[in-house]
């Protein structure tokens, strides 16, 4: 895994998915550690999914860079909590290819009852930037509609709450395997959102935190940034 450790150079478009996912550590792991529980995480998350879902609803797709933006940041937030990279449990999952009928682009005619497992390597290398991760997943999923992208990116942030809470009763490592493959479907459903309203996740990421906290705008956050509950309910 790769540590991301300065300002100089910081993100850009091109960067890999990894990379922005050390850079929200340097810039928020201690604000997070010392303020949020494992749950407040989880909750960020929601809250900007909600407002992605109700721009998906209502066709106002104002602001919904930064919705977009957000909703990833408090999820690299979720996995820095547990020590999970999202880049390696996403290519352990999606090798440039459907898990279910191991097809790119998806073949599946209906849902299988449960995920191949795929014991042979990767012949193709992973995507190298958090870019080419988004243009991924539109080559295996290419029919997705942004309405029902939306709505499968509801059930998995659902689906990551309850395990997450799973996880704080039990500490077992079952549970912790599925809050890897939830973190993973809720970053899949966001590129597959992002890719149906042609928005670039890391374009909009990378300017956003180009300069740290968007913020305070230092590295690590010195503000303690987050978005207000009351701006958010008033839209």
């Amino acid at each position: 895994m790769s540590i991301f450790t300065g300002r100089e150079g910081m993100i850009d478009s091109q960067s890999s998915l990894q990379t922005f996912q050390d850079l929200n550590r340097t810039i928020y792991c201690i604000v997070n550690d010392r303020n949020y529980s494992n749950a407040d995480l989880v909750s960020y998350v929601l809250r900007h999914i909600t407002r992605i879902s109700k721009g998906v609803r209502k066709g106002n797709y104002d602001s919904m860079d930064l919705w977009f933006c957000m909703a990833s940041g408090w999820l690299f937030a979720v996995a820095n909590r547990f020590h999970i990279s999202l880049e390696d449990e996403m290519w352990k999952r999606f090798p440039r290819k459907c898990p279910y009928c191991a097809f790119m682009p998806c073949a599946c005619k209906k849902r299988a009852p449960s995920r191949s497992v795929f014991n042979d390597e990767p012949t193709t290398s992973r995507p190298a930037s958090m870019q080419d991760w988004q243009k991924m997943f539109f080559a295996i999923y290419p029919d997705n509609s942004a309405e029902g992208s939306a709505w499968h990116l509801f059930e998995e942030i659902g689906e990551l709450s309850e395990r997450v809470r799973n996880f704080s009763a039990k500490h077992d490592a079952e549970s912790f395997e599925k809050i890897k493959e939830e973190a993973v479907d809720v970053l899949a459903n966001l590129f597959a959102v992002a890719s149906c309203l042609k928005i670039d996740l890391a374009e909009v990421s990378a300017r956003y935190f180009a300069n740290g906290c968007p913020e305070c705008e230092e590295c690590p956050c010195q503000c303690s940034y987050v978005t207000d509950d009351d701006h958010l309910l008033s839209h």
